[in-house]
């Protein structure tokens, strides 16, 4: 399979531990996107900043909400998103088209898991921290 580019959607629901210890990884190919309020403008971000055709998205919280028009633009682009990593998430509506890829939502210890999720057939798994996530992030890449 070819690289895999993770693309960290930093946003205000960001820890900024994750962004540390995801820098850190040994990840080949890692970028972090700021998120816009208008999706297109961090479409085009990720669309100059990723090198990869594979994609996995890490996104927190409301970030998550614009994925949907994430996805589309990437299909545009001709890249694939292989998997999203989705930490607390605020779940956009799924349409046709997204999801598009499999997504894992993690949620801290304790949490009540929004019922959308289960229903939507989302594998649910706790929040083992920020070292810890950056670690799986990084052994679960190809």
């Amino acid at each position: 399979m070819n690289e895999v580019t993770v693309v960290h959607l930093v946003s205000a629901d960001t820890h900024p531990a994750l962004s540390a210890e995801l820098a850190i990884c040994n990840l080949t190919d890692y970028i972090e996107i700021q998120l816009e309020t208008d999706p297109a403008k961090t479409c085009a971000s990720i669309s100059q900043s990723a090198v990869t055709a594979h994609l996995t998205i890490i996104a927190t919280g409301k970030a998550c909400e614009q994925l949907p028009a994430i996805a589309l633009a990437q299909k545009a682009g001709n890249r694939k998103i292989l998997s999203y990593q989705l930490i607390s998430p605020a779940l956009p509506p799924f349409t046709e088209t997204w999801p598009n890829a499999p997504i894992t939502a993690y949620f801290s210890p304790g949490s009540i898991i929004p019922r959308d999720v289960s229903l939507r057939g989302i594998e649910v798994a706790s929040f083992p921290g920020e070292p810890a996530f950056a670690a799986l992030i990084d052994n679960c890449l190809p």
